[in-house]
């Protein structure tokens, strides 16, 4: 029965109904994605460094800090679709790099 109601709903909405309740709903989802983004941002202050900031401190480039990575001198903590490094993974990479 609540699926009937819903649909009488719809049938009876105007075309600005709609787009009010569509444009709530995207300002929910929007609201919910800003949360999150600005947790990931947050994050590098809490010891993670993302490449540029990586490759800064190791006075390397970013193709070389890449290859690092992909060879093995230098860990890297993968955050949904980012790269960041820590204190740790850095000064692990300068004592292999300085030997």
């Amino acid at each position: 029965m609540s699926e009937n109601i819903n649909a009488m709903l719809i049938q009876s909405a105007t075309m600005s109904d709609l787009e009010n309740m569509m444009s709530r709903l995207l300002d929910k989802k929007l609201a919910n994605v800003m949360e999150s983004t600005s947790k990931v941002e947050e994050s590098p202050n809490d010891g993670l460094y993302k490449r540029k900031e990586a490759a800064e401190k190791l006075r390397v480039s970013l193709v070389t800090l890449d290859n690092w990575t992909k060879i093995g001198i230098i860990n890297a903590r993968k955050i949904g679709t980012r790269i960041y490094y820590t204190d740790k993974d850095i000064n692990d990479a300068l004592k292999k790099v300085s030997k």
